[in-house]
């Protein structure tokens, strides 16, 4: 509670607003966590008071939905997307402030809805809900923080200095935890797809020295299918070195959202064949173009949307919003190769 309390407020985190120890009723308990009989019934509990009211998590969504997928899976694919990238944005900021979760499941990831409402039965094949739910990162009991306060210490306490030098690099800056959180999302891309956790089935993935291309195919179901196939590649690659970041992970699930087409990347890359060195910078002209036309599409829409008081901006506008904010042609030519 410590280091989640230490993280600035975050639209992608769930928020502890205060929290006091309490004899919890049984009847509140997970069932995993009600005493059998004869046991001490009452026992002292940590209570936390948050200020959204998630009324199902991840796995819910997965369980309640896969007939929908099967039904329908672009439409269900291209949710998962939104919910992937919700992530990202939370994982992003956690590491911007040192923290690495380290128990990213689907049972820890919350969905509220947004705006808040009460939340409408899930679809069994039909039409879903049109508003894209607010995912939120919750359960922070294992998460870990490069602490800067020993690093400190060390450099005023001569014997901490001393045994700070005989430390291996990636345990004096939390290395090994690095690049945790991408590879559990990784799994978490196998697991929104209805398909199991690859290391769960083959244990002995994990004992040799296994490849991407060794991991488990995901079923080319949708347009969104090979690109998540992609991602989850990337980000479960057994040497940490070359495991993608987080930052990068967002940009190819914005680029599968929104990215230029692959006949424009293509179109841009045979000019660059063909022109050599000066192609580069009509390639970065095209991308620059590309990006100006979407900007003013999207201002359109909203300006449009402006004169029906009904049509508020939807979670979906602002992530899209992100995106075209901060898009650049260097970052899409990179995103696009990693693809």
């Amino acid at each position: 509670m410590s280091v989640q309390q230490s993280v600035p407020p975050h639209f992608n985190l769930q928020q502890d607003c205060g929290h006091f120890l309490a004899c919890v009723p049984q009847s509140m308990l997970p069932s995993d966590e009600v005493s059998a009989p004869g046991q001490q019934a009452e026992r002292e509990r940590v209570v936390v008071i948050t200020g959204e009211i998630p009324q199902r998590t991840a796995a819910d969504f997965v369980r309640e939905w896969e007939a929908f997928h099967r039904s329908q899976p672009e439409v269900y694919e291209r949710r998962v997307c939104f919910l992937l990238l919700q992530l990202c944005n939370g994982l992003e900021h956690l590491k911007e402030h040192g923290v690495t979760h380290r128990d990213l499941c689907l049972e820890n990831l919350l969905l509220v809805p947004h705006p808040p409402r009460p939340s409408p039965p899930a679809p069994s094949g039909g039409e879903p809900q049109r508003h894209l739910p607010r995912l939120l990162i919750s359960s922070f009991a294992k998460a870990k923080r490069r602490c800067a306060e020993d690093a400190a210490s060390a450099g005023v306490d001569p014997r901490l200095k001393r045994d700070h030098a005989r430390l291996a690099p990636e345990i004096v800056s939390a290395a090994q935890y690095r690049k945790f959180d991408e590879f559990q999302t990784g799994i978490l891309i196998y697991e929104l797809l209805h398909q199991p956790n690859p290391f769960e089935m083959s244990p002995a993935l994990k004992e040799q020295d296994y490849r991407c291309q060794d991991l488990p195919p995901i079923p080319p179901a949708s347009l969104y299918s090979a690109g998540l196939q992609r991602l989850a590649q990337l980000l479960l690659q057994p040497d940490p070195i070359k495991r993608i970041h987080i930052q990068e992970a967002k940009r190819i699930l914005q680029s599968l959202l929104w990215g230029p087409r692959r006949d424009l990347l293509e179109q841009q890359w045979e000019r660059r064949r063909q022109g050599g060195g000066s192609a580069g910078a009509s390639r970065q002209e095209g991308l620059l173009n590309w990006l100006d036309v979407k900007r003013a599409l999207l201002m359109m829409k909203f300006a449009e949307r402006s004169l029906e008081p009904e049509r508020n901006a939807e979670l979906e506008d602002w992530l899209c919003c992100q995106y075209f904010s901060s898009a650049h042609p260097l970052s899409l030519c990179h995103t696009a190769e990693l693809l």
